[in-house]
């Protein structure tokens, strides 16, 4: 597996944009969200949301560096630890190669593919909307966070994590608003030359007016004026007669796939030692 220096980088930013999330819950006294990192990964590691792989997984394993047989089983006794369902997101510039058979030997299983894109931040095209679009304030409270909490099936454990990310400065929530109420959100993390993207959410009943491709493109812009060059994001691809309507969105907006990477799933009870 060759890396791509974008594809590297995406990962990367991602990684650290999820450490920081959980790192932020830690500081801020909410319980139940860590992240563990060594030189290749970081690990998410959220106890009480056995079912939430989104907060436990492993983010950028191979990608600073090779990674190992024993980082895989220091990982497994680390999820072992709390009896949880695990996953490693691993892109297909992992290293070394041997990865996918370490894997396969310890009974951990590919899952579904996802797209990693990335778009520059200039040159964002327009994203109209009859409604207010613009970043959080004090006042918003936890609205966006309760929003996505709702959309993504998030037990509401993680709402307080979500509503912390936009005090911090690393951090910012874009708001779509219909006289006062939250329509739609996303979040935004800005990192050295890099933002990330995700979280993006709109209410059932305001899909089909453009309210995520405008927030899209306002991410775009407010990534570029806090000096972040590019954007990269992940989403689902769906299938060719049902293809994601945000993957769709984020094509429309100018990104672009750097690559598809494979869930693998760990089950406790079924992940095989060496």
């Amino acid at each position: 597996m060759t890396e791509d220096p974008s594809s590297a980088q995406a990962e990367r930013v991602e990684a650290e944009a999820y450490e920081s999330m959980m790192q932020l819950a830690e500081s801020a006294g909410i319980p139940g969200f860590r992240a563990v990192r060594s030189g290749t990964h970081v690990a998410l590691i959220a106890p009480g949301l056995k079912k939430m792989l989104v907060f436990n997984r492993v983010l950028g394993l191979g990608v600073s560096g090779p990674a190992t047989e024993a980082h895989i089983d220091e990982l497994a006794a680390l999820y072992a630890e709390h009896d949880l369902p695990w996953a490693i997101e691993l892109s297909p510039h992992a290293r070394p190669e041997s990865v996918l058979q370490w894997l396969r030997d310890r009974r951990i299983r590919r899952g579904a593919a996802s797209a990693v894109l990335m778009r520059a931040s200039r040159d964002v095209p327009e994203g109209k909307s009859d409604l207010e679009i613009r970043p959080w304030r004090p006042e918003d409270e936890d609205a966006g966070a309760a929003l996505a909490v709702d959309a993504f099936s998030v037990p509401q454990e993680a709402k307080a994590l979500l509503a912390e990310l936009p005090r911090s400065p690393k951090w910012r929530q874009w708001l779509a608003l219909d006289d006062g109420t939250v329509v739609a959100t996303g979040l935004l993390y800005l990192g050295d030359g890099v933002a990330w993207a995700g979280w993006e959410a709109t209410r059932p009943d305001y899909r089909g007016r453009g309210l995520h491709g405008a927030l899209i493109s306002a991410c775009l812009r407010d990534a570029s004026l806090h000096g972040c060059t590019s954007v990269i994001t992940d989403t689902a691809v769906g299938t060719p007669d049902r293809p994601d309507p945000s993957y769709q969105n984020h094509l429309r907006k100018g990104f672009e796939v750097l690559h598809l990477r494979h869930t693998y799933l760990a089950v406790p009870g079924v992940v095989a030692p060496a």
